[in-house]
């Protein structure tokens, strides 16, 4: 006799009482748990049973049901049916106790353990941690200053977490049958683009930074697909002529908050509702653009732009394509216009303001040459506002530099180096500053300063040489090894290694004293092929004279 589960006003809680009563149909009968299947289905509370439909397709597994019976059965119910889920089902890469594993947004957000990421690329690792964030930031944003400090000292309960889903399982499927994770329904396109196009870098088209072949990536697992989907439309250059680049740009700087746990990291990267009011624009619609595409030839204001729809804002038409075996073998793709006026000043990136024929404009910071990010540390922290211009540091880091300001700070920064559409280079670097910073940030400032100054002094010397020498241009070369020779300098000065922040005139001379041994062993070294041509003998005495005597005025007691 085929038993039937009335469902009525069902909620997640109540049914995990069901889909136990499910389980155990299907272990009976393969007709009794049809009937439960078709019972709940047809109840409009459907979305709620998601979370649990893994755990039936394992039942069915250990039970070795007729193959494709219940498989059948949930593809033709495509409602019921999910690839992945971002917010019940595995996709989190990390490594605990020494093995690789996927865990679930639940597992991170309501346990203690110290999940390690595990990405064989690190872009694509911090893709994942910004993809945590964003669902973390709109499903469960704290109220103030006092429940965020809750939520970084304890985890969430199961309850708590469940109940926070509610509203948004649906939104957040990656195979979902009319409205995919961050995908269009039926985007027409002459071919299929391999699934390798949407790992940035990789060799279709134009992105050849790090990989030598070409379909080097066939086939992909769902959790992969779902982070690079995600990293493509956020972070990365559009996909080449015509097509939309991100809100931030071509390719923005992104910069988070490290933090002890992966769970404490997501935390400290979550504005509170009061901060969302402070920093953003509240719609008062708030639906993603799977949901409520983009029209057209359309123009959107800013401020128009909720905070679900920003954080997950998809630029262009994508389908992806799956194979029986659930892995993704590529996607459709199609361009489309529409014009956004203003900026959506995304809680993730640093914004820098120019002056141009008297008007004031923000954009979003990029990398523009190999400098690397101390570089522009001011620009990540501070905010500074003149009549030339200014910057403003990520949303998340004014945040914790306000709530958390006793703290030390790991800044995780991140982005690529691109041309158009073509990436030249891959950034990931972290920050650490010891605690005492946010007071500091004046002496800090000196510091860089100071070191840039000193780069400038080398690269001057050896460009005036290459020019009195008819040489190639060696300052190029003498910039990149200054930055490699002085990274250990700088990461144990802003970490306070040797000198405390109060110790600032001994930290100020011994900065002094090590930058100058770099600059003179790089000219004396850059220039040593040269040293024994009587032609040249002359330009190189008197860069090297002007040099020293620069590196004297800069600092009279070196």
């Amino acid at each position: 006799m085929a038993r039937t589960i009335e469902v009525p006003g069902a909620t997640p809680l109540s049914l995990k009482l069901y889909f136990t009563q499910l389980e155990n149909a299907i272990a009976a009968t393969w007709n009794s748990s049809k009937s439960i299947f078709q019972e709940i289905t047809r109840h409009q509370s459907k979305h709620y049973f998601y979370p649990f439909i893994s755990r039936i397709r394992c039942t069915q597994d250990r039970l070795n049901f007729k193959k494709g019976t219940i498989q059948s059965f949930i593809i033709s119910n495509p409602c019921s049916y999910s690839t992945m889920n971002l917010l019940t089902d595995k996709w989190i890469p990390i490594i605990h106790d020494n093995q690789f594993q996927f865990i679930t947004l639940e597992n991170v957000l309501c346990q203690k353990q110290n999940w390690q990421l595990s990405f064989h690329r690190d872009d694509m690792e911090l893709a994942a941690r910004q993809l945590m964030i964003c669902l973390v930031q709109v499903i469960f944003t704290p109220k103030d200053k006092d429940e965020l400090k809750q939520r970084v000292a304890q985890p969430l309960t199961p309850d708590e977490y469940q109940t926070g889903l509610q509203n948004y399982l649906e939104l957040f499927d990656l195979n979902h049958p009319t409205h995919p994770f961050m995908q269009t329904r039926g985007v027409k396109a002459e071919k299929i683009t391999p699934i390798q196009k949407l790992f940035i870098g990789l060799p279709e088209g134009n992105n050849h930074a790090f990989f030598n072949e070409v379909g080097e990536m066939s086939a992909v697992p769902a959790a992969w697909v779902a982070i690079a989907l995600f990293n493509q439309a956020s972070n990365c250059p559009s996909f080449g002529g015509g097509f939309k680049g991100s809100l931030r740009g071509e390719a923005p700087i992104t910069t988070l908050i490290q933090g002890k746990t992966l769970r404490e990291m997501l935390w400290f990267n979550v504005l509170t509702q009061d901060n969302i009011k402070r920093f953003l624009f509240p719609a008062e619609q708030d639906i993603p653009v799977w949901r409520e595409p983009i029209k057209k030839d359309s123009t959107i204001y800013a401020h128009q732009i909720g905070l679900l729809r920003g954080l997950f804002w998809q630029p262009a038409h994508v389908e992806l394509f799956w194979h029986q075996d659930k892995t993704c073998e590529g996607f459709n793709k199609e361009k489309f216009t529409y014009t956004i006026e203003g900026l959506w000043a995304h809680p993730h990136s640093p914004r820098i303001i120019e002056t141009k024929q008297g008007k004031k404009k923000e954009r979003f910071l990029s990398f523009k040459n190999m400098a690397p990010a101390w570089t522009q540390l001011s620009q990540f922290l501070s905010e500074l506002t003149t009549k030339k211009g200014g910057h403003i540091p990520a949303a998340v880091v004014t945040q914790y530099r306000e709530i958390f300001r006793d703290e030390p700070l790991n800044l995780l920064v991140g982005g690529y180096r691109n041309k158009q559409a073509s990436v030249l280079q891959r950034r990931h670097e972290i920050l650490s500053l010891a605690a005492g910073w946010t007071e500091n940030m004046e002496m800090i400032q000196e510091f860089i300063e100071i070191a840039l100054k000193m780069k400038t002094l080398l690269t001057g010397a050896l460009f005036g040489f290459s020019k009195t020498a008819g040489l190639p241009n060696l300052s190029p070369i003498a910039e990149e090894r200054f930055y490699q020779d002085s990274e250990v300098i700088i990461h144990g000065l802003l970490q306070c290694k040797k000198f405390g922040w109060r110790e600032r005139k001994d930290a100020r001379e011994d900065l002094f004293k090590e930058l100058e041994k770099v600059v003179t062993n790089l000219f004396d070294e850059i220039t040593r092929p040269y040293q024994h041509e009587p032609k040249m003998l002359k330009a190189l005495a008197i860069q090297k004279r002007k040099l020293y005597g620069a590196l004297k005025k800069e600092n009279p007691q070196a």
